[in-house]
């Protein structure tokens, strides 16, 4: 038998050290290599000792030659093999734990899946809600969202901007929040951001990605009636909106496109898409034939719609605009505005009219060109008009009732305009120059 010094001067090559702790490696014979699921054996030898370190290794190097002999023999059984192997190579460390999606991701995942059924404008309303969202509930597991995380998710957009990244942009949404001249988003916008997170812990929910959805039923209750919380235009707004629409050469949407806002509560975007073929006569009545056909879109099916033009808009000299728009060959009634994919033909009309109307009109937040809609509908219900009419000229849906939704048919525009023309405001209006289009 060899003596034990020169066995420790042969191992004594596999024997090194690291932070002065004494380690074992060893290479594993490349024709047992398929019964090992590592390509070397590595071992702390648990000293500082260089003696101790070698007796160690001693004992190690046997024990593997032995088991490296044992495996070659061909003779072992497969589970008597795994349990050799097992016993030689060294406890792996507590394997890490296994990361989750985080909220980005369950993000894109979520976006992916949805945007089919979203309108390009709606996408970016989403995209947007929900980059806030991962930025002040932070980008962690879905997991960790519990009820305190949406409470203070809340707290937190009650004290952040609107648009925040447009009016801030590269700050953190910690250094908004130590700011203290930060005008707050309203209520509906935080209830907005809110149920975004909870459609989309709701998906998650039903992906099987969490149990439980804590943002449910967290949007703030607003105790302002509903009437008041929609702003309406007064007379005198009206007055100053009439006495300062430019009637100017080249322009003529920024006189028209308000005009027939007032005196017809249609939405910004349905004036704005409108072709010469939607101006119509139903009947000997002339109309706005509202509708979502070539690149024109509607809210919702009860936004498809005909709405008789207002005797104001007529004796202001609405169809001799429209003749000098047919002499000049132009398929729709605004040429100078184009379309958008994020927003269709409003943009550039409603940038111009938010500066007007802050300028002309109202410093009132509240008072948007969307007021103009909420104007027509009040006027209209302070004398009398029913509200299945009122609903079907704005557009909006008359299914609460079994009988007037499922039975009813749309009503004649003679009928239409037996209310519509009650809509009188008692201001001067000016009549449009044709040769100035």
């Amino acid at each position: 038998m060899r003596p034990l010094g020169s066995r420790l001067s042969l191992y004594s090559s596999h024997v090194f050290v690291r932070n002065g702790i004494y380690y074992y490696r060893t290479d594993i014979p490349s024709d047992i290599k398929h019964y090992f699921p590592v390509a070397e054996i590595k071992q702390s030898l648990k000293t500082k000792d260089s003696k101790n370190a070698k007796v160690v290794a001693v004992s190690l190097e046997y024990r593997l030659q032995q088991t490296f002999c044992m495996l070659r023999t061909g003779m072992l059984p497969d589970d008597l093999i795994k349990q050799v192997v097992a016993d030689i190579i060294p406890r792996r460390r507590k394997a890490a734990v296994v990361r989750g999606k985080l909220l980005s991701e369950i993000v894109e995942q979520y976006v992916a899946e949805k945007e089919s059924g979203w309108t390009y404008k709606t996408k970016l309303e989403v995209v947007g809600c929900l980059r806030l969202v991962v930025d002040v509930v932070g980008n962690v597991e879905p997991k960790e969202i519990i009820k305190q995380t949406v409470l203070d998710f809340r707290g937190k957009l009650m004290k952040l901007p609107a648009n925040m990244y447009k009016i801030y942009p590269g700050k953190t949404v910690q250094a908004i929040l130590d700011m203290s001249d930060v005008e707050p988003m309203s209520i509906n916008s935080v209830n907005k951001h809110i149920m975004r997170l909870n459609a989309l812990l709701s998906y998650a929910v039903t992906e099987g990605i969490i149990t439980v959805n804590y943002a449910q039923g967290m949007m703030l209750s607003d105790k302002r009636r509903t009437d008041e919380m929609r702003k309406v235009y007064s007379v005198e707004d009206l007055k100053a909106i009439v006495n300062n629409l430019p009637i100017k050469q080249g322009r003529p949407e920024r006189f028209w496109i308000p005009m027939i806002a007032m005196y017809s509560g249609m939405r910004l975007d349905e004036i704005c898409q409108l072709y010469v073929e939607d101006v119509q006569q139903i009947d000997g009545v002339w109309c706005f034939n509202v509708n979502d056909e070539k690149d024109k879109k509607v809210k919702s099916a009860s936004s498809k719609r005909v709405i008789p033009i207002h005797p104001v808009l007529l004796s202001c000299g609405f169809l001799e605009y429209m003749d000098v728009i047919k002499v000049h060959g132009d398929p729709r009634l605004w040429v100078n505005l184009y379309w958008r994919k994020e927003d269709g033909y409003g943009n550039a009309i409603g940038n111009w009219y938010r500066r007007f109307n802050r300028e002309h009109v109202s410093k009132d937040e509240g008072k948007v060109f969307h007021s103009f809609r909420h104007t027509v509908t009040n006027s209209l219900k302070q004398v009398g008009v029913s509200e299945t009419v009122i609903s079907e000229l704005v557009g909006h849906s008359t299914s609460g009732s079994m009988t007037m939704g499922r039975y009813g048919k749309r009503y004649q525009p003679k009928v239409l305009l037996d209310a519509l023309v009650q809509l009188e405001y008692g201001i001067q209006v000016p009549r449009w120059i044709s040769k100035e289009i």
